[in-house]
């Protein structure tokens, strides 16, 4: 185990210095990697690198299908275009070297890539939402929104709507990148480095925030039509206080899913706002979802399988403590997930078991695996695009 990667944990909960992080002796403890015996490997169709990644920097890049072709981002502005099943690189761009970087460190892209309409959309550590073409890479447009767009965007209707950490919610024209409308949030003393992506539905735009809630605003004009409580504040300090809303809200027909950091997990009626359920999990990655259940990587990367209709609790893991899991995928009978160490794990989504596991990347990864098709993509800290054949 690298110690580098286990003082990188202390700070991933949120970017956050904790006076314990600089002690002599690590906070967190991370467990040791797990001894399987593999029911079976993925087998690797293709990779390709993707400029220099993330590092050990927060990010929330992920690649996008679109069609016949994926799309990949790495922080410090390099945007690729391949063909999903074959990984042939059909363009490649570097935002870098655009006139209005030159001041910046760098591009530090941090959030998406989301598509629609025949463009790309990706944010920025430098408080801007950029549109590129999905042909050619073209920059069709780049817009200052005032704060990191660390999320990624949701796009409907001609419109694309971002989320800063400076707690503003924005909707831009997805054409010319002129805002429409903004929505801001009181945002609390300390939070965790990150935002909830915004999800579209039925007209509306919901979004997690800062201070324990998610709203609910129209997607036309952005007035806030409801509030709902995920977590409440408690505690003296700020720290104890801390109760962000980063995961993305689960719709599921007319039900809410949601899930707080140092709060719980909640389901409520959407158009009422009715508690149907809530249980005890403190999380800020985003949730995975079967067919009758809900997936959670808390805060301690332990893993929970709950009953959507009633919030039991199927089975836990804790087999990974600390290892700094991604957000979980659900996929046919297995739950998946990565680690910071670069191990992606198959979980019988029966029996909580890790049932197969195997080295992707020593980089780590750092965001769940996207299924489409025969192929699961998965994209590493170290700059890697990597798509495995699903197993049977």
């Amino acid at each position: 185990m690298h110690k580098g990667w286990q003082k990188f944990s202390c700070l991933l909960l949120g970017g956050i210095l904790l006076s314990g992080c600089s002690s002599e002796e690590d906070v967190i403890k991370m467990a040791e990697v797990p001894v399987v015996e593999s029911a079976f490997q993925a087998e690797t169709v293709w990779s390709h690198g993707i400029g220099s990644g993330i590092g050990k920097f927060y990010s929330q890049l992920q690649p996008v299908i679109v069609g016949e072709h994926i799309f990949a981002a790495s922080r410090d502005g390099d945007v690729y275009a391949f063909d999903k099943l074959s990984g042939k690189e059909l363009w490649n761009v570097d935002l870098s070297d655009q006139a209005f970087y030159e001041e910046k460190r760098s591009a530090r892209l941090s959030g998406g890539l989301a598509a629609a309409d025949g463009r790309l959309y990706v944010g920025s550590e430098n408080g801007e939402l950029i549109a590129l073409s999905q042909t050619n890479g073209e920059l069709l447009w780049h817009t200052d929104v005032g704060g990191e767009v660390l999320a990624m965007p949701a796009t409907e209707a001609g419109k694309v709507v971002v989320s800063t950490s400076a707690g503003q919610l924005l909707a831009l024209d997805g054409e010319s990148g002129k805002i429409g409308w903004t929505v801001t949030s009181e945002q609390p003393n300390l939070t965790l480095r990150g935002t909830s992506a915004p999800v579209i539905a039925a007209g509306g735009v919901l979004y997690g925030r800062a201070d324990g809630k998610i709203g609910i605003v129209i997607l036309q004009n952005g007035q806030l039509v409801n509030e709902t409580r995920v977590a409440t504040p408690h505690g003296r300090t700020d720290l104890d206080r801390m109760v962000d809303v980063d995961a993305v809200p689960i719709i599921v027909d007319d039900e809410l899913y949601a899930v707080a950091y140092n709060g719980q997990l909640v389901s409520r009626k959407l158009i009422s706002g009715d508690e149907l359920w809530k249980r005890k999990y403190a999380s800020y990655q985003n949730m995975g979802i079967g067919v009758n259940d809900i997936v959670i990587t808390d805060s301690k990367s332990h893993i929970y399988l709950v009953e959507r209709s009633t919030g039991t609790e199927k089975w836990s893991n804790t087999q990974l403590e600390y290892r700094n899991l991604t957000a979980p995928l659900v996929l046919g009978d297995y739950v998946v997930v990565g680690d910071s160490e670069g191990y992606l794990y198959w979980i019988s989504q029966t029996t909580g078991r890790i049932v197969s596991m195997q080295e992707i990347d020593s980089d780590g990864l750092y965001a769940a695996p996207i299924i489409d098709g025969d192929l699961v993509y998965i994209q590493t800290r170290g700059g890697e695009l990597v798509a495995l054949k699903r197993p049977l």
